[in-house]
C-alpha cells in the first residue's frame, strides 16, 4: 500500500497514546482507511472510513478478538473512531480524519491539524480560559482590548453618554500590573445586561433625593 499519513506532535498528549494495544490500533487504522472514496460490493466507502471485521483486524495485528473489541469501544467512547456493524462486516469511520490529514501551508512551512479528542478540545479551552483570567497571555495588548471594550459599550448609543462613560470608566480601570482590565476578571460579561444594573443603580432612590424646602412668606 503506498502513500503515507501526517502525523502531528500533539499526538503525545492523545490519552491513549501510552496504551499498547488501543494507540496500535488507532494507528493501524489511520493507515488502513481509504484516502479517496472507493466501493465495496456496491458500498460506498468514503475518505477516512475502512470496512473490516473484529476478526480481521485480530489476525492483522496478532492480538486476541477481545483485545480487539475493548480497545475498539474505548475508541468509540473517547470519539476517536465510530463503528457501524452490520452481520456481513463492519464500518470504521476515523473522527476528523479530513482536518488530521489536510495541511495548510503558512509562510511556506506546512501546518497540520493535531488529532485531538472533543475531551482534549474542551481541556484546551479550559487552559485557554484560566490562563486568560491570570492575565498571562492575550492575543492583542491592553491598549487594543480596551478600545475595543469601548467601541463595544458606547455601541449603546439609547444610553445618555454620561452613564455610558462612567460605565466603561470603571469596567476598564486596570490592575497594577497594567495587564488586565477589571471587567476581564470576572468569569461572565454581558455589556447590555451589565449596563442595565448599572442605569439602575444610577438612579437616584426617593428616599435619598432632596426635597426642595418650600419659601416662607408674610406676603
Amino acid at each position: 500500500m503506498a502513500g503515507y499519513i501526517m502525523m502531528h506532535r500533539d499526538i503525545l498528549e492523545w490519552e491513549w497514546y501510552q496504551h499498547p494495544t488501543i494507540s496500535r490500533l488507532y494507528f493501524h487504522l489511520l493507515l488502513k482507511v481509504n484516502y479517496t472514496d472507493k466501493k465495496w460490493q456496491g458500498i460506498l466507502v468514503k475518505r477516512g472510513q475502512l470496512i473490516t471485521s473484529t476478526k480481521h483486524l485480530a489476525i492483522e495485528l496478532n492480538l486476541s478478538i477481545q483485545k480487539i473489541r475493548t480497545a475498539q469501544q474505548k475508541l468509540q467512547d473517547s470519539g476517536d473512531i465510530k463503528v457501524h456493524t452490520t452481520n456481513r462486516y463492519t464500518l470504521i469511520t476515523i473522527v476528523d480524519y479530513d482536518k488530521t490529514q489536510t495541511s495548510r501551508v503558512i509562510n511556506n512551512k506546512p501546518i497540520v491539524a493535531p488529532v485531538t479528542t472533543k475531551k482534549q478540545r474542551a481541556n484546551n479551552q479550559l487552559t485557554t480560559t484560566k490562563e486568560r483570567n491570570k492575565g498571562n497571555k492575550y492575543n492583542k495588548t491592553i491598549e487594543e482590548r480596551r478600545h475595543e471594550f469601548k467601541n463595544e459599550v458606547f455601541a449603546h448609543s439609547q444610553i445618555k453618554p454620561k452613564i455610558l462613560e462612567s460605565f466603561y470608566n470603571y469596567w476598564s480601570e486596570l490592575n497594577t500590573d497594567k495587564t488586565q482590565m477589571r471587567k476581564e476578571t470576572e468569569t461572565f460579561f454581558e455589556v447590555a445586561k451589565r449596563l442595565k444594573k448599572w442605569i439602575v443603580n444610577e438612579r437616584p432612590h426617593r428616599s435619598t433625593v432632596e426635597s426642595k424646602p418650600k419659601l416662607l412668606t408674610n406676603r
